[in-house]
């Protein structure tokens, strides 16, 4: 009882302050604010100083609003609604704000696990400009897909001769380069592979001077098929007239479809000469005068006497097919940025962890951390890999 003369006495001074506000023409959220400022003011404050835990503090809070009028409540329910909602949105933005992708480095950062083997590639390279190298196999794949078949390739390149104070590829002086070809990073990375396999000299000097920063091992899984495999040797020479042959192919192919496109061209404009021969043929026949023949008298007078046809309706028109709407094409992947550094890079397509240059270049992650197998050319539009597209060839840096 005493509760309930305190919230009568509540609601009087809530209907006073409104009506005073209401006489001045205040907004609508003024008095919104005002209502739930003075049941905050008057009741909550009261309520929650004389409770002793939760449970009764919220059943004195229900017990005031069961005491409101049905105006009073929509509007305090108003205000409670726009109070919640303001409240979501700012917990929203701060668990997005918060979360972070998972499995994903600063850019620019190398991973850890590739750290050892990238400098041994550069260790490679700069000894063998250096110093000279010895004979070493570049291999590529190429994977049919119809019959699931791995074809490898096997390029022998040559070792090197020492030319004007420069080290470079035997018999590679040319027109092309008449200063001889040297190595490259790319093929320094297969030299790299070879020496390390075989226990170079060079690989013990390298390990003796790098010192590894200590890191957890994140070693990737990767899925294997399997497929037929073909092993082809060839010499680097051997590469660059296959090379100079499929380049050949091209050109004879480009220049077929050219000759083909001129003829469908010239065909077409010998058509529309004829439509024009003809047409024009057609309008001078019209311009010549019909000669009628004669008509006897007893036909005329035959045919005045006739009924009189009756007009033909006109054709319904035929109803236009209804247009099928036209359909949203898909949203493109989000690509991983690579930097154009000449340098392999980890990324992920279709949940796969992968090594790409910004070339799209792609291999696999080897059970070391370092290059592993070619895997394809990757296509950014379809974010897919194109398992067809040989390995790059290292005889030549396009």
């Amino acid at each position: 009882m005493r509760c309930n003369k305190k919230l009568r006495v509540t609601k009087r001074k809530i209907e006073a302050e409104t009506e005073l506000l209401l006489g001045c023409r205040v907004s609508k959220i003024s008095y919104q604010h005002l209502l739930t400022t003075s049941i905050s003011k008057h009741s909550y404050s009261k309520m929650a100083s004389d409770s002793e835990n939760t449970n009764t503090t919220m059943e004195e809070v229900l017990t005031a609003v069961k005491t409101l009028e049905a105006p009073e409540l929509f509007k305090l329910l108003k205000a409670v609604a726009s109070e919640a909602e303001k409240k979501s949105k700012q917990t929203k933005a701060t668990a997005k704000a918060s979360a972070k992708k998972a499995g994903s480095m600063p850019k620019g950062a190398v991973p850890p696990q590739l750290k050892k083997p990238r400098a041994w590639v550069e260790f490679t390279l700069q000894h063998a400009l250096e110093n000279g190298w010895e004979s070493f196999t570049v291999l590529q794949k190429k994977k049919d897909k119809d019959t699931n078949t791995v074809t490898e390739e096997q390029i022998e390149m040559p070792p090197a001769t020492l030319h004007e104070g420069a080290h470079i590829y035997t018999d590679s002086i040319s027109e092309k380069t008449p200063s001889g070809r040297q190595i490259i990073h790319k093929e320094a990375m297969s030299l790299s592979k070879q020496r390390k396999e075989s226990n170079h000299a060079t690989y013990a000097e390298f390990e003796a001077q790098y010192v590894e920063e200590p890191s957890d091992d994140d070693k990737s899984e990767s899925g294997s098929t399997a497929s037929k495999r073909i092993v082809v040797k060839k010499t680097a020479a051997e590469k660059e007239a296959e090379a100079a042959a499929k380049k050949a192919e091209k050109e004879a192919e480009k220049e077929k479809k050219k000759a083909e496109k001129e003829a469908e061209r010239e065909a077409k404009k010998a058509e529309k000469e004829a439509e024009k021969a003809a047409a024009k043929a057609a309008k001078e026949a019209d311009k010549k005068p019909a000669v009628k023949a004669p008509v006897p008298a007893a036909a005329v007078k035959k045919a005045t006497t006739a009924a009189k046809p009756a007009p033909a309706k006109p054709a319904e028109k035929a109803e236009a097919p209804a247009a099928t709407p036209a359909k949203k094409k898909p949203a493109p992947a989000k690509v991983e940025e690579i930097p154009n550094d000449g340098m392999v890079h980890p990324c992920t397509i279709n949940k796969k962890k992968y090594l790409r240059n910004a070339d799209g270049e792609t291999w696999t992650v080897g059970a070391d951390g370092g290059v592993g197998e070619w895997a394809g050319l990757y296509d950014a539009a379809t974010n897919k890999l194109d398992t067809s597209a040989p390995e790059p060839v290292f005889d030549d840096e396009e």
